[in-house]
């Protein structure tokens, strides 16, 4: 018996049903494309993973950017759909609050600051890949999280500012927290904060600078 013939039989991740293994394949390409960016991402490491072999890759995508497409369609693209039904109804506020938890739960898992990384500073580099990302995830993001603050203009509860390029400065908010928590980071002050006390600052100051004057307390005298 090979090497091969052994770990097939002692690993239960090489018994998995055919059924299951894109969806393992995909996790595993999400993670490894996060540590190493897309040009220096192996396929072997993404089989190796999964615990399949890279040969099986082929029988589900035709290459490495076919891969990364369909992590973005099927691991990124539902998780804002989720944020825009967990917006929901209410005011505006409450509104915002919702999805801006809801993004920052989406950057939980270990090595979200590498998959931040691959987007502002790789990405460009592979044009098609690009586009396709800046259609499938960054312009419908900006839809939802543009919406909210719309609708929060035309109630009264925001002050009248851009939709879009408000939205730009709130992902920007969140992102930069992500890559300050991340294993990469130098380490500022903010480190310090849980997770927890991170968010309530962020929904804190984006819900500050976004009310109209008028809802905006004033300081106690």
């Amino acid at each position: 018996m090979t090497a091969t013939d052994s770990r097939a039989t002692n690993d239960p991740r090489w018994r998995r049903l055919p059924e299951e293994r894109p969806g393992q394949l995909l996790d595993a390409a999400l993670h490894v494309f996060a540590e190493h960016g897309i040009a220096a991402a192996k396929l072997e490491d993404i089989a190796a993973r999964a615990g399949v072999s890279k040969g099986t890759i082929y029988l589900y995508f035709e290459s490495k950017e076919d891969l990364f497409r369909e992590v973005v369609r099927q691991c990124l693209v539902p998780r804002i759909a989720e944020g825009e039904r967990v917006a929901g109804d209410g005011t505006a506020s409450e509104q915002m609050e919702r999805y801006l938890r809801h993004h920052w739960s989406c950057f939980a898992d270990e090595g979200s600051d590498g998959w931040i990384r691959l987007v502002l500073l790789e990405l460009h580099k592979h044009p098609e890949l690009h586009e396709f990302y800046r259609t499938e995830l960054i312009e419908v993001s900006n839809r939802a999280l543009g919406g909210i603050i719309s609708r929060g203009i035309e109630r009264g509860e925001f002050r009248r500012l851009d939709p879009i390029a408000t939205s730009a400065i709130i992902k920007a908010i969140t992102l930069m927290h992500v890559l300050w928590r991340g294993t990469r980071s130098s380490k500022p002050s903010i480190e310090f904060a849980t997770r927890e006390e991170n968010i309530n600052s962020i929904v804190d100051f984006v819900l500050h600078g976004l009310r109209a004057e008028k809802n905006i307390s004033a300081p106690n005298s």
